[in-house]
């Protein structure tokens, strides 16, 4: 079993140290908490790994598109509550304007149909999927070249307003179909050597915590080297009722079960610990008056806590699946502070 830590290059966002050029600090850091790697969050075009070229590249996270369903089905109406104009679109889905630029002041549906009305000459540029497809394609090419032995792909979907009502538009049926559908038609340019693992959340989608959809899943694909992530603190957030980490691991490890041989599936594990049920309780379930990215992700991060196990009852997990890879998956401040959270959850697993 191979151990990583989760990292994610964004400036100002992790501790500038993990940057480092000097391949013998930084191997000596991994050996000091018996690491193989890390899993990078491939987010960008470009590929990432040249900012962190002295750790070795195990995994990568590919790009998450939270909301995409509606475009992949063409359903305009709902593409314009989301997006002010066809140049917002085009941004999110594929990094940057197709075609004609225009300027549209205003926003919402007027703003949309006017800006695609200007920027549209054959084809609808709003329901260009070929155009995703192709954006999906080169942030695995530049993934690739990192060398990983596996790719996370997210399974599910879910809008703005949808994260705060819990009341979401698609079902896990549409989202997984849709997903296999994407998957297959990039699928051709990732070698057969290298794994793509499946991640769980806790929006529609591939969950875990019904047994048909994910066999149901798994017979769409269309490759056979694919597997699951299990994303421990995504499941745990399935079941706001659970009050602290011994009820946690039973929950996780009676889901897994009832997963019958699909669990077989787990080539990985996103281990961390999300107790946030007070929380998801508490909060209205309506869209704040006032939103902007930084809201979004406060609230979402109130929902996934990803802290460090620290029962060891989560040992039990470890006896029903054997993965290949555990990524300690953190949210941690700089490398001492990720040390300490690392050392923590491998004595609750029986690491050390």
């Amino acid at each position: 079993m191979k151990q990583l830590f989760n990292y994610c290059y964004i400036p100002g966002y992790n501790d500038k140290s993990l940057t480092t050029k000097d391949a013998i600090q930084a191997q000596s850091y991994l050996n000091s908490l018996g690491l193989d790697g890390i899993e990078l969050f491939h987010y960008k075009k470009e590929p990432d790994v040249v900012s962190v070229p002295v750790f070795p590249t195990l995994g990568v996270h590919l790009k998450y598109w939270p909301y995409w369903l509606d475009f992949w089905h063409g359903n305009k109406q709902s593409l314009k509550k989301q997006f002010a104009n066809v140049e917002e679109l085009q941004k999110y889905f594929f990094g940057a304007a197709v075609g004609k630029k225009v300027a549209v002041i205003g926003a919402g549906g007027i703003g949309f149909d006017v800006s695609e009305f200007l920027t549209q000459a054959g084809e609808s540029t709003t329901l260009n999927k070929e155009e995703w497809i192709n954006a999906i394609k080169e942030n695995i090419k530049n993934a690739l070249s990192a060398n990983p032995e596996y790719l996370v792909w997210h399974v599910s979907d879910a809008d703005t307003e949808n994260i705060f009502t819990f009341s979401f538009n698609h079902t896990d049926e549409e989202v997984i179909t849709a997903t296999a559908e994407v998957f297959n038609a990039v699928s051709e340019i990732i070698p057969q050597n290298v794994m793509v693992l499946f991640e769980n959340l806790w929006w529609p989608g591939l969950r875990l915590t019904n047994k048909k959809i994910v066999d149901t899943f798994f017979a769409l694909l269309k490759r056979d080297n694919v597997g699951i992530m299990l994303d421990t603190g995504h499941l745990m957030n399935t079941n706001p009722a659970l009050n602290n980490e011994e009820e946690a691991a039973d929950y996780l490890c009676q889901t897994i079960e009832n997963l019958g041989t699909a669990k077989e599936l787990i080539y990985g594990i996103h281990l961390s610990s999300s107790i946030s049920g007070e929380y998801v309780a508490s909060f209205e379930r309506s869209v704040p008056a006032s939103i902007n990215p930084e809201k979004i992700m406060q609230h979402i991060a109130q929902i996934d806590r990803h802290q460090a196990w620290t029962s060891s009852k989560i040992k039990d997990l470890f006896n029903i699946v054997e993965p290949r890879y555990v990524v300690h998956e953190l949210y941690y401040n700089d490398f001492q502070d990720l040390a300490r959270l690392v050392r923590r959850q491998q004595t609750a697993i029986g690491i050390i």
